[in-house]
């Protein structure tokens, strides 16, 4: 590739991925997109992964999510968690435990394979996934995993299945036969791709958008659609009072026809289904119709960004951070 064109592909990788340049160059590949889409297990994966990092969040985050970066490679992808506490809620949420009465929690199958000085990779055992968890050093991965095993040990009385042994327990492939094989999870799959998608390009929710606070779910599917409702994920963008919401530009970085995902708008269900809000409301889907992306764009004044003062201290770092990456971004408008 020409110098100048990859470092144009490199720059605009950066508002999808919030990498260094050197670490978007680094990912760029001769003949594949600057953003490689999942593929075969990987896809499913990331797929389940997206909708755990949505519902785990449970605090005041200082990005979107709580994830400061991601690097999608073909067949991996790392999160770069913004906290201590963010990578606990997440941990918490994705390592599979066996309730006494037939219930799994997390990510069935789960299992920590690596620990490094820069975090921890995760993946599905006997499938061909990866995904790494950074941003804190090895203490905090290993003081926030002790964490939840004293929690199910002490409080829950849960097995804690991702300490072993390597394969799949027969709880996990019991659960995975029963609620992973029917319809539902047929139409999830047919949708990975933009669940999947929308994870590898996180960042574009803070670094395109100056939203105070980005929250997100997996919503129930709209009817209108010929085929199967199409899995739904309902983002909620939250802005102060007089800052703009830039719907277009976030909605031009999601279709762009190189770095975007292969969406547009869905007219369609506006014209049959119209949202609660027509005006702040914008909907996203593929032409086979089996995924859907819901913007949804609010003001809101959070208390804890106009009375700086009277924050708690594990809230001031968050606040100061989210008042700068909303400055940066009004200073590209």
């Amino acid at each position: 590739m020409r110098r100048d064109r990859i470092s144009r592909l490199a720059s605009q990788r950066r508002l999808y991925t919030n990498e260094t340049y050197d670490q978007a160059r680094s990912q760029l590949r001769p003949a594949q997109p600057p953003i490689p889409a999942a593929t075969g297990e990987q896809l499913r994966f990331e797929a389940d992964l997206f909708y755990q990092v949505l519902d785990s969040r449970s605090d005041f985050t200082a990005y979107p999510f709580g994830i400061r970066r991601v690097c999608p490679s073909s067949d991996s992808i790392e999160l770069e968690v913004e906290s201590e506490q963010r990578a606990r809620e997440i941990l918490h949420t994705i390592l599979p435990s066996y309730e006494p009465g037939g219930e799994i929690h997390g990510m069935p199958g789960l299992r920590i394979w690596q620990r490094t000085r820069d975090g921890i990779q995760i993946h599905q055992s006997g499938r061909a996934t990866s995904a790494w968890l950074t941003g804190l050093p090895a203490s905090a991965w290993k003081r926030v995993e002790t964490e939840a095993l004293d929690i199910l040990l002490e409080e829950a009385a849960w097995r804690p299945l991702w300490k072993g042994p390597d394969h799949w327990s027969d709880e996990e492939l019991a659960f995975e036969q029963r609620w992973n094989t029917g319809e539902w999870s047929h139409n999830f799959q047919a949708g990975a791709w933009c669940s999947s998608g929308l994870l590898r390009r996180l960042a574009l929710f803070h670094t395109i958008t100056p939203a105070d606070h980005v929250s997100g779910y997996r919503g129930l599917g709209i009817r209108g659609y010929d085929s199967p409702d199409p899995v739904r994920w309902c983002l909620d963008l939250d802005h102060r009072t007089g800052i703009p919401y830039r719907k277009q530009e976030l909605v031009d970085a999601l279709t762009d026809p190189v770095f975007g995902l292969p969406v547009s708008r869905a007219d369609h269900l506006d014209a049959i289904y119209p949202p609660h809000e027509m005006k702040n409301w914008i909907r996203l889907d593929d032409e086979a119709r089996t995924g859907l992306i819901e913007l949804r764009f609010t003001t809101f004044d959070y208390p804890t960004l106009h009375h700086r003062k009277k924050d708690a201290p594990k809230y001031q770092t968050i606040v100061e951070t989210i008042r700068a990456r909303v400055d940066a971004v009004l200073a590209t408008c």
